[in-house]
């Protein structure tokens, strides 16, 4: 036998819609409160604070690039303080090769003396081709933008420093804002720079060592004059560079300070953007919690059927 069941559908009034929409909203609030409590934000959607999101994406974006300037210039001030402190103890081998070449004009040495130059020079030579050589993490500081390249090498074949094989230094920093300035010299211009003096002398540092040795070796008066002239220039040249290296070392520090304070200002830009107020959260969430409990307390008290009633 067949029987038919009857579906009763309840029809919600206009009054227990409006509740019902109305308990929606308190705890829609009392969410919010309560992830902005968790989060310390106020803004997790577009939707949030449309007006908002544009600026604070704008700071988000200067903030983090920002913070990669400084980095960078962290890991290049590394470098720069290396090269600075490696052109510092080539000055002072160039110095000790000067007093050498002044020891040599002495007309009294005597043939043990006369090799005991010649063989400090040649130690000179490979300090100063260590110097030259000088890595950090794996990356030569005077081989220019070929920094993964040995710029000298010593050829025991022709028992001298082989040619430069680095490459040229357009390496640039930035400050905050963009302004490039310039962190590097290529090792050539530094340790066999092929100009001259206003005398015609070399400036390179290799070829005053070479000529040094060359002149001890052959006992030479004048060639150990003329030495101490190469060496000098040599010394002058290098001088210069330490110079170069000196001033980015003090761009480096006004940038990272700049960074620093630019960072600080973009945190607390960013701050009042998206934190959250949580004395008003809490009190939101107090607030919510309130009139939930007193809107279904006066839900109850209604004489015709409660709330309970549609939902279950």
């Amino acid at each position: 036998m067949e029987r038919n069941f009857a579906i009763m559908i309840t029809t919600l009034s206009s009054s227990d819609t409006a509740f019902l929409r109305a308990v929606e909203k308190i705890q829609q609030r009392a969410e919010r409160a309560q992830k902005e409590l968790a989060s310390g934000k106020r803004i997790f959607a577009a939707s949030d604070e449309p007006d908002g999101v544009s600026p604070l994406l704008t700071t988000r974006a200067e903030l983090e690039s920002t913070e990669q300037i400084a980095n960078n210039l962290s890991r290049t001030k590394a470098e720069v303080d290396a090269a600075e402190n490696g052109l510092q103890t080539a000055i002072k081998i160039l110095d000790r090769a000067r007093t050498l070449a002044a020891q040599g004009l002495n007309s009294f040495n005597a043939d043990s003396t006369w090799k005991a130059l010649s063989l400090e020079v040649s130690d000179l030579t490979q300090q100063m081709l260590n110097v030259s050589n000088l890595a950090i993490e794996g990356r030569f500081v005077y081989s220019g933008n070929s920094d993964t390249v040995q710029p000298f090498d010593f050829d025991p074949t022709l028992e001298d420093v082989t040619s430069y094989a680095g490459g040229p230094a357009t390496r640039q920093s930035l400050f905050p804002g963009g302004n490039p300035f310039k962190v590097a010299r290529p090792g050539d211009a530094i340790f066999d720079n092929s100009g001259v003096d206003d005398n015609g002398l070399s400036k390179s540092v290799f070829g005053a060592l070479r000529g040094l040795r060359n002149a001890l070796e052959s006992r030479d008066p004048e060639a150990l004059r003329t030495s101490i002239q190469s060496v000098e220039t040599a010394t002058r040249n290098v001088s210069n560079e330490l110079s170069f290296y000196g001033a980015a070392q003090r761009r480096i520090t006004e940038a990272t300070a700049a960074a620093d304070t630019m960072s600080l200002s973009l945190k607390s830009q960013l701050s009042r953007l998206e934190d959250a107020d949580l004395t008003e959260s809490i009190l939101e969430t107090q607030q919510s919690r309130f009139q939930l409990e007193a809107a279904f307390q006066v839900r109850s008290q209604r004489q015709n059927r409660s709330l309970f009633d549609f939902i279950g």
